[in-house]
């Protein structure tokens, strides 16, 4: 790329070209050919070129004679014709100072750009401009190469849908996109090139996180990329966010990407918290169950302490007298219901009865009642005598105690069944 030359030097090139142009009857050459002229030099009159040197002449493609006589604004950009002419007009009134710039279409048919600049001069005696330019083409390219880079940068530091902002090595924040102004409130022009990425972080991750500045920029590697930290928001408020830094290759800048983990944090805090409340529910649970094992227990001691003295009163104060009474006369019913009364405190008595009960919680009173007739030994037909029923009804009960204790499909005896129970 050609260098653009100085004001001074631009100056120094229109006194040499006007000397030549004095001279140039008398020199016999085309003007601006000299070692020291860096630019394209032309005269134009009445709008058209009346000489120009050889570097100007190769910015169009045309030879030098081919543009002698030639409407210079014939090769200029159709779009930028207007505004050349207006900036040509400028300078040579003296209200624009420095260079412009357009576009030239060559004989070639391609687009290249100049910059140029134009002074009043005489050629011939007659009032001409000099002009001085430029082959700024590749120039262009460069420049619109960066800008292309550039707004692509700008277009994912904007749309990355996550908090950036560059940090400059004195912890001043240069660049903040959008998303960051989100997550803080903050805006852009409060903070970009005036404030300190200090000014946002709470006190307890100060001086850790200062540290990790320090070192990232003796060895990239010295510090962690990825850590957690916590920041003031415009509003004041706490915000818990995952920070993700590093450096930018051959700057001392660095760029850090926040994720906000506020909400997640106070998901965690909660499920602690409800871990807390259970694990003490659990505690008191396990000491309630205790408390009710402990109970239980002594409600069944309670239990079978009254049963014992329910049936040591039945047998020291109740049977003796029935006994008594069996041996007294009366008449055959009342004898009948004495033994009645005789066999039925016996069963409350039995170990028998409150094994059956308490094992097959199914059976009624009555089957309890026949199945202890039927271990002793008792008959169909003394059973019914005993309980003053039909001795069809006593086998009806003796046919569900067997289905009840699973013989109804088995030969053994209901008896024998009986016996080993007890």
């Amino acid at each position: 790329m050609k260098k653009e030359p100085t004001r001074e030097e631009l100056k120094k090139e229109n006194r040499l070209l006007k000397k030549e142009i004095r001279g140039l009857k008398r020199l016999k050459r085309p003007i601006g050919e000299g070692k020291n002229f860096l630019a394209g030099n032309y005269v134009l009159q009445d709008g058209k070129f009346r000489a120009i040197n050889s570097i100007a002449a190769s910015y169009t493609g045309y030879g030098q004679e081919e543009l002698i006589g030639k409407r210079a604004d014939g090769i200029i950009f159709p779009e930028d014709k207007k505004e050349a002419k207006r900036n040509a007009r400028a300078m040579l009134l003296g209200t624009r100072l420095f260079p412009y710039e357009f576009r030239i279409v060559t004989k070639q048919k391609q687009i290249r750009w100049i910059m140029e600049t134009v002074t009043s001069t005489l050629f011939d005696g007659k009032p001409a401009v000099l002009g001085n330019s430029m082959d700024i083409t590749e120039r262009k390219k460069v420049e619109q190469r960066l800008q292309e880079s550039e707004n692509l940068y700008r277009a994912i530091f904007e749309t990355t849908g996550t908090a950036i902002i560059i940090i400059e090595e004195d912890k001043t924040i240069s660049l903040i996109n959008s998303e960051f102004e989100k997550l803080t409130g903050y805006r852009k022009e409060d903070w970009v090139g005036k404030k300190k990425w200090t000014e946002y972080v709470v006190k307890k991750d100060l001086n850790r996180m200062k540290r990790y500045h320090h070192l990232r920029r003796i060895d990239p590697g010295a510090a962690p990329r990825n850590y957690e930290h916590e920041l003031i928001d415009n509003q004041g408020r706490i915000r818990n966010v995952h920070l993700t830094v590093g450096m930018i290759p051959g700057t001392s800048k660095s760029v850090a990407s926040f994720t906000d983990i506020t909400a997640w944090k106070e998901a965690e805090k909660g499920l602690k918290k409800r871990e807390e409340e259970l694990k003490i529910k659990s505690q008191n649970l396990e000491e309630l169950n205790t408390a009710l094992r402990v109970l239980l227990k002594q409600r069944e001691e309670d239990r079978e302490e009254m049963e014992g003295k329910v049936l040591s009163n039945i047998k020291e104060f109740v049977l003796p007298y029935v006994e008594r009474m069996d041996h007294n006369r009366m008449s055959a019913r009342d004898k009948a219901f004495v033994g009645i009364l005789e066999s039925n405190l016996k069963e409350i008595l039995s170990p028998f009865s409150r094994k059956l009960s308490s094992r097959y919680l199914h059976l009624t009173p009555k089957e309890i009642q026949i199945a202890n007739f039927v271990k002793e030994g008792r008959t169909s037909k003394e059973i019914a005598e005993i309980l003053n029923v039909s001795k069809s009804a006593v086998d009806i009960h003796r046919y569900r105690l067997r289905n009840k204790l699973g013989l109804n499909h088995q030969k053994a005896n209901l008896r024998s069944h009986l016996v080993t129970l007890a």
